[in-house]
């Protein structure tokens, strides 16, 4: 029974993205001249299809904590490619990414798809661009979600941040919501750091596959019921500072995936 969920799954994935992908291409034309516009057609149209897609791969999502309203800029441990539904399906808001990310094939369309804003670390001047496009849209109300890990992991720790995430905040003098994910599977299966959680050298391709197979799985959202805010007095807050206190924060709501103890995976 189990081996047929997957290519259900994915033919079902295949029906909900694609018209409502048609949808987003058509009303793009329209936010693109009325911003009005795109604040309630992007958050329908990209909202609708991480809730679709998440019921479709036996996704359940427990949310714990107060949600950050408005123009956020919010911050949140990396495990997983499930990471991107599971908080659009919650918040109206678009991911700052590496700029490596648009070319890589399927998520870097997804990326796109979503409304994902990239920034080229190795440049300084990019980053120039990149704040006026975070402050722009902030403005308009969406916020901004960000993977400070600068990488998925396996869920044993909250690896560091890299500050050089936080220098919007730092000079826009924003307030960091935080954010901690963790996945669980039921009885039975595998554990979720094996076939949820996507680490290492794991191509996606066949880790997706996996994916499709498991009955369900519940992800977890818990929002930090208060901000991370700028050093009162401070022109200009130090990255690091912002970096460090977020990252305190998620490590405090954080329930490890992968157990200390756990064993390789299975071959």
């Amino acid at each position: 029974m189990l081996q047929m969920l997957a290519p259900l799954r994915l033919t079902l994935l295949g029906l909900a993205t694609l018209p409502l992908f048609a949808c987003w291409l058509l009303a793009l034309p329209l936010m693109l001249l009325v911003p009005a516009a795109e604040s309630v057609l992007q958050p329908m149209i990209v909202g609708t299809w991480a809730r679709a897609t998440l019921w479709i791969m036996g996704v359940r999502v427990r949310v714990e904590g107060p949600r950050p309203a408005g123009g956020f800029f919010l911050v949140a441990n990396h495990l997983s490619y499930i990471d991107i539904p599971v908080l659009l399906s919650q918040l109206n808001g678009r991911f700052l990414a590496k700029s490596e990310i648009a070319s890589w094939p399927v998520l870097g369309l997804l990326a796109r798809a979503t409304g994902t804003l990239f920034i080229d670390r190795s440049r300084k001047r990019d980053l120039t661009r990149a704040i006026e496009e975070v402050t722009a849209l902030i403005q308009r109300g969406p916020g901004v979600i960000v993977f400070p890990e600068a990488t998925s992991t396996d869920g044993a720790e909250v690896h560091p941040f890299k500050p050089s995430m936080f220098e919007v905040p730092s000079q826009l003098g924003l307030e960091v919501s935080c954010a901690a994910l963790h996945y669980a599977n039921p009885p039975g299966v595998r554990p979720a750091w094996e076939n949820v959680c996507w680490w290492g050298d794991a191509d996606f391709a066949p880790h997706f596959w996996e994916f499709l197979k498991l009955p369900r799985t519940i992800a977890t959202v818990t929002f930090a019921p208060d901000p991370v805010r700028p050093q009162a007095g401070a022109e200009s807050p130090d990255r690091k500072a912002l970096a460090e206190g977020s990252r305190r924060v998620i490590e405090h709501l954080f329930t490890p995936s992968r157990p200390a103890s756990s064993p390789p995976p299975a071959q």
